[in-house]
């Protein structure tokens, strides 16, 4: 590069480049302050706040629905048909038990009454038999339901007298006892009842004849029958329950027979 001429000015510079001003960042906008909702908002000096209304209480929950009666039948058939001990019975119906209102304290006391019930044939060989035997099943769970019911009364007035409760256990259970051996003594009754009228339908048929002994000691329902025709697999209703002969009541002394040739049939 060649020196400047002697006495003459310096080449011009070049302009700097302009400086750039720095951005400025905008404030952040703060969010506007909520307003509180009328019934918190301070009033004015000198005034008086409205009067706020009382607090609601919550929904009251309603109750829960009572069992139905067949609801826990089903269930004592079911516990009773694979119950071995009176602990495992209790166990698998106490949950029902409780919505039903029975305390446990009753229903272990009534599991050990029923484990002393003998053993009854499951199925019958002819139908008379085999109806009774699910009468007999059903009304043997209706006892263990009634039988509940009447210790746990036991229980809650115990209680209320301030007396010992499981001595009021022990005395409702020995009126239970005499209750249980009269439903047992039923329940054999009706299975006698039924294999006769199974016998006799091997021999004359379906259709048989009702016959009683006609005395002074002849219910109003036995005397009724006596005479008239019923079917073997459908028993008729005599004194307000299906009955066969020889099972109508305790002392009942009907036989089934031949069918009454033209003679009605029993509802």
């Amino acid at each position: 590069m060649q020196a400047p001429p002697s006495g003459g000015s310096p080449p011009p510079q070049p302009a700097p480049p302009p400086k750039r001003k720095p951005a400025r960042r905008k404030p952040a906008k703060r969010p506007a302050a909520k307003k509180p909702p009328p019934s918190q908002q301070q009033p004015p000096p000198g005034q008086q706040p409205p009067p706020q209304p009382p607090p609601q209480p919550p929904p009251a929950t309603p109750p829960p629905a009572a069992l139905a009666p067949a609801t826990l039948i089903a269930s004592i058939i079911a516990a009773l048909s694979v119950a071995v001990t009176a602990a495992g019975l209790a166990v698998a119906l106490a949950k029902i038990m409780k919505a039903a209102g029975i305390g446990y304290l009753a229903l272990r006391a009534v599991c050990v009454l029923m484990m002393s019930w003998p053993e009854s044939p499951l199925e019958g060989t002819g139908p008379a038999q085999r109806y009774m035997v699910r009468q007999n099943t059903l009304r043997r769970a209706q006892f263990m339901w009634s039988a509940c019911k009447r210790v746990q009364a036991a229980v809650v007035a115990a209680r209320s007298q301030n007396v010992p409760v499981r001595q009021a256990v022990r005395d409702a259970l020995a009126t239970e006892k005499r209750y249980m051996a009269q439903h047992i003594a039923a329940s054999n009754q009706r299975v006698k009842a039924s294999s006769a009228v199974d016998g006799a339908a091997e021999a004359y048929g379906n259709l048989l004849g009702w016959n009683a002994y006609l005395d002074a000691r002849t219910s109003p329902g036995c005397r009724a029958a006596s005479g008239k025709n019923f079917y073997a697999d459908r028993p008729p209703v005599i004194e307000g329950a299906p009955s066969y002969p020889g099972a109508v009541h305790p002392s009942c002394r009907c036989w089934p027979s031949a069918p009454f040739r033209g003679a009605p049939v029993l509802p």
